[in-house]
């Protein structure tokens, strides 16, 4: 009877590591091919999160978002991801992490250059942070 029920376990354990694995290796959606849950100007965004950060993150949290603005600084991240900040009032602006397909259209923006991004807004650190970006519309 034992050797029954730490077998059911065993099957379990394994069961449950290997969906996990799964998840945690499933691939994820493209944003470019999914509509935006909202549309907004950069400046409205940061806005938003400044007068009131906890209604915000529940508005704006895990949804896909385009926002409009200028570049304000491109840089390069530990592991090579290309980031790029759009401006905001005051101090605060917009991170965007590109995903790895984006990459080399991101690359071509320049500094002060308008332009559309679509990505996951994930909520506010110094700046409101979107993952998986890519770029909407290059106004060269």
């Amino acid at each position: 009877m034992k050797k029954k029920i730490f077998l059911a376990l065993g099957i379990m354990i394994v069961a449950g590591v290997s969906y996990g694995f799964y998840l945690f290796n499933k691939p994820r959606q493209s944003v470019a091919k999914v509509e935006p849950d909202f549309q907004l100007q950069s400046t409205a965004i940061i806005g938003e999160y400044e007068k009131d950060e906890n209604s915000a993150n529940q508005k704006f949290n895990g949804k896909v978002v385009e926002v409009t603005g200028i570049v304000s600084e491109k840089t390069k991240d530990e592991l090579g991801k290309l980031n790029v900040t759009l401006q905001g009032e005051d101090i605060a602006g917009i991170g965007c992490v590109f995903e790895p397909a984006a990459q080399l259209k991101a690359a071509t923006l320049a500094e002060g250059q308008e332009v559309k991004i679509k990505g996951i807004c994930t909520g506010i650190l110094m700046d409101v942070v979107m993952v998986d970006c890519v770029v909407v519309d290059n106004n060269q």
